[in-house]
């Protein structure tokens, strides 16, 4: 398996080697980061500047690589300059929670979503900045997620450590639609108010399935001049 670590906190991340060896039971390990921080930049790309010029191998080890772009720019750079065949994508670990609207900004989970436009599912991971508590129950989340989960056709997970220490009860919960609510199943109100690990299945589509029903039902035919 090739497994690809991307982020949006850049090459000066102290997640990413540690990362990086508690993945490699997995397969080979690649590591394609910004050279700094590109937090808050969510799906934002710089599609055009994509050339060899602003990529290049990094000198903290084997298979890292560093560019100028964006979190999402990090998928897109290993594919077009090291290898196509990538297995997954893990985007973190993300200093600071990933939760309700706050995906929206997060280039942590844009740059995971960017791996799902080219068919490869990936995971998001986020926990409280300068956490550290949740490295020691790492390989058993990878452990669940690589060999024992049943992803039921979903291409990104977003997953958020709560505070504390493991073994943590963990929940597949939606994404919070309203900023810190305090109660309610969703991934907020889990993760920071009840200490769950929450999994949330994300995706790039983006329509409102609802809101279409409704109109497609009372609207139909062509156009008319009024």
């Amino acid at each position: 398996m090739n497994i690809l670590i991307v982020n949006d906190d850049g090459i000066g991340s102290s997640n990413l080697l540690p990362l990086k060896k508690t993945l490699e039971k997995y397969g080979r390990v690649y590591i394609c980061v910004p050279d700094g921080e590109r937090s808050g930049n969510s799906h934002s790309t710089k599609k055009y500047e994509v050339v060899t010029e602003n990529f290049k191998k990094s000198d903290k080890g084997e298979d890292i690589y560093v560019h100028t772009g964006t979190a999402c720019d990090s998928v897109k750079f290993f594919l077009k300059f090291v290898r196509r065949d990538v297995d997954m994508v893990v985007s973190g670990i993300n200093q600071g929670f990933n939760l309700g609207a706050d995906i929206v900004y997060s280039g942590t989970v844009g740059a995971a979503l960017e791996a799902n436009m080219h068919k490869i599912k990936s995971v998001a991971l986020s926990a409280r900045k300068n956490g550290s508590h949740y490295w020691a129950g790492l390989s058993e989340l990878f452990e669940f997620l690589f060999n024992k989960l049943d992803w039921h056709n979903a291409m990104c997970l977003n997953v958020n450590f709560p505070d504390g220490y493991p073994p943590y009860n963990y929940k597949f919960v939606p994404i919070a639609q309203e900023r810190n609510p305090s109660s309610g199943e969703n991934d907020f109100n889990f993760c920071r108010n009840k200490s769950f690990l929450t999994i949330s299945p994300v995706s790039l589509n983006m329509t409102d399935f609802e809101s279409l029903r409704g109109l497609s039902d009372q609207y139909s035919g062509s156009l008319i001049k009024v």
